[in-house]
């Protein structure tokens, strides 16, 4: 049996909801259309975080800081790396850093991700991204060498509203970005150094694991 949109509201009824300022963060997200995980996504992300344990996180899209925050107080001995190409959205990730009382814990880089990832060396844990659908690839050609052995990628929005398994005509202003995605998860899937899987999670959620070449 497949998951259902009923089911997906259930799920989301269920999931437990977050503590200030998180509730704030999200409540403005949602208001001014800025894009932040959703709720299956966001309480994924908190298990998946106090699961692995992850002393270092590199995050691609920080937005206002609110997935940032959730992966931060889920384990409290982690360091994260977020990076924000939008000034703008970075100051306000600042600020919500510090209701949080997280700002230690975070080091923010304003840029574009293809430029910032190839002047990264340290070894990263888990690499979370939520940015530009249309340079997924390029994140990943990036941000592959920074995993460490049994590191985790997760990957936000890889079924982009169902275009990508072309449940709905795709738009020509859309047609670009849904080959790249296509593109991207064939690449996952042939990657021998990463196993991966496709949740139906959110707009689909791509997790890989490091692990040797098989």
């Amino acid at each position: 049996m497949e998951i259902t949109s009923r089911d997906i509201k259930f799920i989301r009824e269920m999931t437990p909801k977050f503590e200030y300022p998180l509730n704030e963060i999200e409540k403005y997200a949602r208001k001014n259309y800025i894009p932040i995980a959703k709720p299956e996504v966001a309480a994924f992300l908190n298990f998946i975080v106090k699961v692995k344990k992850p002393q270092n996180i590199l995050e691609i899209g920080t937005a206002v800081g609110y997935s940032t925050i959730i992966m931060a107080k889920a384990y409290s001995k982690t360091h994260i790396v977020t990076i924000e190409r939008d000034i703008n959205l970075a100051e306000m990730a600042k600020e919500n850093f510090k209701k949080a009382g997280i700002e230690d814990k975070i080091e923010i880089i304003c840029g574009e991700a293809q430029e910032v990832l190839p002047n990264l060396s340290k070894k990263y844990d888990l690499i979370f991204v939520d940015a530009a659908k249309g340079h997924y690839r390029e994140f990943y050609e990036e941000s592959k060498r920074l995993l460490s052995k049994g590191g985790i990628f997760v990957w936000d929005n890889v079924l982009y509203k169902g275009y990508v398994v072309g449940e709905k005509n795709v738009k020509h202003k859309r047609r670009t970005i849904v080959y790249r995605m296509r593109d991207f998860i064939d690449v996952l899937y042939k990657d021998k150094t990463l196993f991966t899987v496709i949740l139906p999670l959110g707009d689909g959620l791509a997790v890989s694991v490091k692990e040797e070449e098989r």
